[in-house]
């Protein structure tokens, strides 16, 4: 026995056998399976993404793929209804002929939300909680009304909307928010350290009336002549009704005469 295994033929049929597993191997990897997997013979997926799903389909069955016989859809607020959003393979994989292809569309028909209640929030609370419904404002428009930029009133194609009312995912609902101030009404200005004159002139651009006028003689000497004071004081969002009057201080002494004020004579009943 132990001769065979250094004899000439052994080494002869260990080289046969080497050699045969050597070209069997190569006949597998590189004749039968390419021709069994059509190795080289792949196509590129093409992209079809955000285009129609019937122009899709014509595409890839040009290409000599397949695509699904029914398509997956969900909804992208930001693309037009039907386009394609996915697809499997990814574009410009290598697949065989004839592959299926898996396709997602964007609905046709968004889905329905509720309407959440966003009267007397903020005009930042209603945009938060409108967002979180997936919906969004459109104009913004004020009224009248003491509470700055709250939400008085909510329309949805121009008619007002109720909380709890469903609408399509994505819409745009208009909101009426208060001005901060009523009808009829003005902030109430900041006089103070305006010259008497300058405030003057405010006053009476407001559509408001001067009050009493009251002199500090003691005030310091570069404010000689400004208000440092008035009634009703300055609040930032205050207002006051048109018509009505603002008390002003001054400091400086009461002038003692009417320089520089302009008086207009009235003829009497009995004057001829």
């Amino acid at each position: 026995m132990l001769r065979y295994f250094i004899s000439r033929e052994f080494f002869l049929t260990l080289l046969g056998l080497v050699l045969g597993g050597v070209l069997l191997y190569m006949a597998i990897f590189f004749w039968i399976l390419p021709a069994y997997t059509r190795h080289g013979d792949g196509i590129l997926v093409p992209d079809v993404g955000e285009i129609p799903y019937a122009e899709a389909v014509q595409l890839l069955e040009r290409e000599g793929l397949r695509p699904a016989e029914k398509p997956d859809s969900i909804y992208v607020d930001n693309l037009p209804p039907g386009v394609v959003i996915k697809q499997y393979p990814v574009p410009y994989s290598r697949v065989k002929p004839k592959r299926t292809i898996a396709l997602t569309i964007n609905k046709f028909e968004p889905p329905m939300v509720q309407m959440p209640e966003v009267v007397d929030h903020t005009l930042y609370q209603a945009k938060v909680r409108l967002e979180n419904w997936s919906l969004g404002i459109g104009r913004v428009m004020q009224r009248p009304d003491f509470a700055k930029n709250a939400v008085l009133e909510v329309r949805y194609k121009g008619n007002p909307i109720k909380p709890g009312t469903k609408i399509p995912r994505g819409s745009k609902v208009d909101l009426i928010v208060g001005s901060g101030k009523k009808e009829g009404y003005v902030e109430i200005p900041d006089l103070t350290y305006y010259t008497f004159e300058d405030a003057i002139s405010i006053i009476s651009s407001l559509q408001l009336g001067l009050g009493s006028v009251v002199y500090n003689p003691s005030g310091p000497a570069d404010q000689i002549g400004k208000v440092y004071d008035q009634k009703p004081q300055y609040q930032l969002g205050d207002s006051i009704l048109m018509g009505s009057s603002i008390d002003l201080y001054i400091y400086g002494e009461e002038p003692r005469s009417n320089e520089g004020v302009f008086k207009e004579e009235v003829n009497g009943d009995d004057d001829p």
